[in-house]
């Protein structure tokens, strides 16, 4: 009976098999790093005033910080202290959650970059690994560096506030696994090890909900080999399969008993509109993310990666390297592909992280097989590392710079969130809630009164429910909203109905159902401008104008 599906390299070859390579210069170990990003961004947020650390982390991220401080506090899954929310992936604010139990304030960002900063480490860790067992850990270091970079600099995967971090640990983890056990076909490889995979595969689930694709692909990839292999593949499946799926039904159950719901209303709101095909997701994916405001074009790159890679035909740990990347990059675009059918919402740099994980995974296999003279010079291999790790420090030391002086257009709306929270709560009535769109999370996290968010990604079923029947207003009037707040430049469109009033459209993403509200010039209470050209606005909302 064959015991594996891939032909057997020749010995002495440094792909030989997985595990056989030589430790790389201490100097050039991801962990060290990993360290040195991590201390970087630590002191961004230690050194910083709050208003300049709190620019550091993406605006989504305080609906995690939000939520996760209300659970602490006894307040349920809530983000307003009104209405219960799931727009969430639950396994990151599960880890949030005793931050916002013991600290808050300054203390509270210090922790959560903590938090970050041993998932960057441990990521760093796991990259090591991969690049023992392919044997070709010099190559491994240089073709991470671009998702080492985006790890802490420009998209921040690790550093955001967001779960992204959470999730390469785990997929580079799984990564690593998977290469240790000779793509699962190893002779230990049996049912334990089977349910032991599936517990990795929960995991990244719980981190990020839409890695059931490449997850799906993984498990359809393990079936093939191991019926390609002669193995029981039916029965090692099944154990693959079952803690995910266990999960998942958990999950829903869950979801359905708390929130009246099985799936999150984050994805729900986004959803709205979908149906066609949304062409601007694809060339997001391809052009994405922008680093120093520039387009890196990485999707596509990674792209040319593992289809190179694959061409390349590479044995031992380089192929399996090359084949997980693939998986990754394949799961990847069916995300995106998803979202393109059933979205018309604009995606952000967390859905793209699939792109610089595939080229870490893939990139050493292609530049083995194209750069062989290269591979016979050492010190030159091992000087260009050096100068990429130096090149990478600086970069994420220049945007540590950038950042703590204020200077980053995209993060300047999230630094005005305490100081115009601190002059909304001054407002009359005080205490009483304010409606609140797109930049709500920097805002609603401050606020001392509740937000109420129209985009519905942290809001209830019922928002959703009253938003698809055009019963918001009735919706707001329950729950007393007083204010209406915006964070752009919008005019709005005169209402021929109101003299001097004008009308806006919530949720401003998407192509999706809409509700106008409608405020007057003699209503507009707070006009607060920011670094990036936009404005907050502030209006007394009036229910006899909103109906």
């Amino acid at each position: 009976m064959r015991t594996s599906a891939r032909p057997t390299p020749a010995p002495g070859r440094p792909d030989a098999a997985p595990g056989t390579g030589q430790r790389p210069p201490i100097w050039l170990s991801v962990t060290l790093l990993a360290c040195v990003i991590a201390a970087v961004r630590l002191g961004m947020v230690i050194f910083s005033p709050y208003s300049t650390a709190v620019g550091s982390f993406d605006d989504d991220a305080f609906y995690y910080f939000g939520i996760a401080d209300h659970i602490a506090m006894g307040d349920g899954s809530t983000f307003n202290g009104l209405d219960p929310t799931n727009g969430y992936h639950p396994l990151w604010l599960l880890l949030l959650v005793p931050v916002f139990s013991i600290t808050n304030g300054k203390a509270a960002l210090v922790a959560v970059t903590l938090v970050s900063s041993a998932l960057a480490v441990a990521s760093g860790r796991q990259i090591d690994r991969i690049g023992m067992l392919t044997g070709r850990p010099i190559l491994v270091t240089l073709c991470a560096t671009p998702l080492l970079v985006l790890g802490a600099a420009g998209p921040s995967f690790w550093f955001s506030g967001m779960e992204t971090g959470l999730l390469l640990f785990i997929l580079l983890w799984l990564g690593a696994t998977y290469l240790r056990t000779d793509g699962f076909l190893s002779p230990a490889f049996g049912p334990a090890a089977a349910r032991g995979v599936g517990v990795l595969m929960a995991l990244a689930v719980l981190a990020r909900l839409d890695t059931v694709f490449p997850m799906a692909v993984l498990g359809v990839v393990a079936a093939v080999t191991w019926a390609r292999a002669g193995r029981p593949w039916l029965r090692l499946t099944l154990w693959l399969a079952l803690v995910p799926a266990l999960v998942l039904v958990a999950y829903v159950a869950i979801n359905q008993a708390l929130f009246h719901t099985p799936l999150p209303v984050s994805g729900q709101a986004k959803a709205l509109g979908g149906g066609g095909f949304n062409t601007d997701t694809i060339s997001q994916f391809l052009s994405s993310p922008v680093l120093f405001d520039q387009r890196t074009w990485l999707g596509a790159i990674a792209l040319l990666a593992v289809v190179g890679a694959l061409l390349a035909r590479a044995t031992g740990g380089l192929g399996l390297a090359a084949r997980f990347g693939a998986i990754m990059l394949t799961g990847g675009v069916l995300t995106v592909g998803y979202y393109a059918f059933t979205s018309s919402w604009q995606l952000w740099p967390w859905y793209f992280s699939s792109a610089p994980l595939a080229v870490a995974l893939a990139g050493p296999a292609l530049v083995a097989k194209w750069a062989k003279a290269a591979q016979q010079h050492k010190p030159a291999r091992l000087a260009l590392a050096g100068g990429l790790a130096l090149l990478m420090v600086a970069l994420i030391g220049v945007n540590a710079a950038r950042s703590t002086k204020g200077v980053v257009a995209r993060s300047a709306f999230i630094e005005a969130g305490p100081a115009v929270a601190a002059r909304i709560d001054a407002l009359t009535p005080v205490g009483a809630p304010i409606a609140m769109g797109d930049r709500a999370g920097s805002i609603g996290y401050h606020l001392r009164r509740p937000v109420v968010h129209l985009e519905g990604l942290v809001n209830s079923v019922e928002y959703l429910d009253a938003l698809k029947t055009g019963q918001v207003h009735e919706f707001l009037a329950t729950r007393d909203v007083a204010l209406y707040a915006r964070g752009d430049n919008d005019p709005g469109i005169p209402d021929p109905e109101n003299p001097g009033c004008v009308r806006f459209t919530e949720p401003q993403q998407g192509g999706g159902i809409k509700v106008d509200i409608v405020v007057c010039e003699r209503d507009l209470l707070l006009t607060t401008p920011v670094g990036d050209g936009t404005s907050y606005r502030v209006w007394r909302y009036r229910t006899n104008l909103n109906r």
